[in-house]
């Protein structure tokens, strides 16, 4: 009896391993809903994440623009987005995936910048706009699936 729960904790300790080493990033991005903002603060805020980037293209960020460049941008860490900026008509929505943190840090300090003078929706109106958070799940998965290698990492 003793040996076959040695063996499940064997196997259990393995299978969290192998999760936590093959399985993928969720893609499930956390997502915060703000008023909708004016052409000239959509501008602002695209010219910081291209500063943001263009300062940091050594460390691997690059900006690039959506289909329409009046209506959404976004950052990219080794050509993996990690934030994206949206204009919608009466909304403004900025993405984050969930492993944007482990993969560029530094994206914290350009969320902070462009959230600055943004008015958020609360709980509800974010609810009844349609805007949802990560699941439960995906956090999990997240916890799971352990860092990011150094090379594919933006400092």
């Amino acid at each position: 009896m003793k040996v076959h729960h040695r063996v499940m904790w064997v196997l259990f300790l393995a299978l969290v391993v192998a999760a936590r080493i093959y399985w993928p990033e969720p893609e499930e991005p956390e997502i915060l809903a703000y008023r909708g903002v004016s052409d000239e603060a959509f501008s602002t805020l695209r010219r910081h994440a291209l500063r943001f980037a263009e300062a940091r293209a050594r460390d691997g960020f690059e900006f690039t623009d959506g289909p329409n460049a009046a209506s959404f941008f976004q950052v990219r860490c080794r050509g993996v987005p990690v934030l994206y900026v949206e204009r919608q008509q009466f909304l403004l929505l900025i993405r984050l995936p969930l492993g944007a943190g482990r993969r560029a840090p530094a994206i914290f300090y350009l969320q902070a910048t462009l959230e600055w003078p943004l008015h958020p929706l609360n709980h509800l109106e974010q609810f009844l706009a349609g805007v949802q958070e990560p699941t439960v799940q995906d956090r999990l998965l997240l916890m799971v699936a352990g860092g990011v290698p150094e090379e594919e990492r933006c400092e």
